[in-house]
């Protein structure tokens, strides 16, 4: 019985085999008026069941050349396999070419300039969630010269980068590592410039090369050192050179603090305030180490202030007097400024914080902890203002 089963499967397998289409079939199956040329990815191909037709199929891999008709002057490459079906009789029957990816022949590949203007754009984007974790670029990012660049299509490539940095990995632990990214970049047309792009990167795509462990002190000063911190800071200190210069005094009381804030509040500009609260924002407004970052926190009150005191089409100016009075509410560290409009107050507040030693001792200054601006652009509040015929009246003080 063994032998007779052994003998069938001999058979069988020969068979199949004598079968299977030949490469001139093949290549005639696959053969249309754009082809240019086919080549065989193996000297064979493999004979295999198919359980969901419930019958055997005979698989060839193939990379076909052919012209692009979307593209006049541009070659596809399609890689993928010919599949053939068995029909009996000794043959077999094609039935469809699967596609595993396509590959583009005569367009340029982008130039290490054109990468680089790319993803310097915004390396966030490139780094990912390593943006906040290297301390040290050793090396990169550079091309993976031993993979290829790919083209799905002529508005759209891949090709793959790599770095080697040191990196946080845990709140004591420094990895030196070998990360590799895949990069993709987009236009909207072939003749364009870059768009946009995409890259991505894994577990699987990082070699650790080394593990150093270091005190939480250490990694503290390193935290200051990630590439997210350094370019921010880079870019912080170009704005601030840009800023116009401004003399702001130590202050020695709260209410020192609003009155300077109020009058720049009156005759400044956004540019002006921004120098004043990087000069006088609390600690905990500003990001830790840095003289020239706001904290999101410290960036949400100036972006407020900006708007109400400077955006609309009624300022700070219009309905604040010059010689302000103070709400029931104002205290030594907290200054309530009343409007010209009844129930509009902007609040000035404020705090001593450690500004560095001197001689071992701790040098106190106060701090604005508080900026909550009010300006009102209803149309009653319009109205209020423009039925004074003389507008000394609404500060009678000045």
């Amino acid at each position: 019985m063994k032998k007779n089963l052994f003998l069938f499967l001999l058979l069988s397998m020969s068979f199949f085999s004598m079968a299977q289409p030949s490469d001139a079939v093949i290549r005639k199956d696959l053969t249309n008026p754009n082809t240019i040329d086919i080549k065989f990815t193996k000297t064979t191909g493999t004979r295999q069941w198919n359980s969901s037709s419930g019958n055997w199929e005979y698989v060839r891999g193939v990379h076909i050349r052919l012209k692009s008709k979307e593209y006049p002057g541009l070659v596809v490459k399609v890689v993928g396999d010919a599949v053939y079906q068995y029909v009996g009789a000794a043959k077999y029957s094609y039935q469809k070419f699967r596609t595993g990816y396509n590959e583009w022949e005569g367009i340029p590949n982008p130039t290490d300039a054109d990468i680089e203007k790319m993803i310097s754009s915004d390396w966030g984007k490139f780094y990912g969630y390593m943006f906040r974790k290297i301390v040290k670029l050793n090396n990169g990012p550079t091309l993976v010269k031993d993979k290829n660049f790919t083209w799905n299509n002529p508005n759209q490539v891949l090709f793959f980068m790599k770095i080697n940095a040191d990196v946080i990995e845990t709140n004591t632990i420094i990895q030196t590592v070998e990360q590799e990214y895949e990069v993709r970049l987009y236009r909207d047309n072939i003749k364009d410039p870059w768009k946009s792009f995409m890259a991505t990167s894994g577990g699987a795509n990082t070699k650790v090369l080394s593990t150093l462990e270091v005190t939480e002190g250490k990694m503290r000063e390193l935290e200051k050192k990630t590439l997210a911190y350094t370019m921010a800071e880079e870019i912080a200190l170009k704005e601030v050179a840009g800023l116009p210069e401004l003399k702001v005094p130590d202050f020695n009381t709260g209410k020192e603090m609003a009155d300077f804030f109020h009058d720049l509040l009156r005759n400044g500009n956004p540019e002006l305030l921004k120098v004043a609260m990087l000069k006088t924002l609390a600690p905990h407004l500003m990001v830790d180490g840095s003289k020239t970052q706001f904290s999101w926190q410290g960036k949400e009150i100036y972006d407020k202030t900006v708007k109400e005191a400077f955006g609309g089409d009624m300022k700070y100016k219009d309905q604040y007097c010059i010689n302000y009075y103070t709400t029931s509410l104002t205290s030594k560290s907290y200054i309530y400024i009343q409007s010209v409009i009844d129930k509009t107050v902007t609040v000035i507040g404020t705090g001593m914080y450690n500004d560095g030693y001197k001689e071992g001792v701790p040098l106190q200054k106060v701090k604005l902890v508080r900026l909550d601006v009010s300006v009102r652009q209803d149309p009653d509040a319009v109205n209020f203002l423009n039925s004074f015929s003389n507008k000394s009246k609404l500060c009678p003080n000045d």
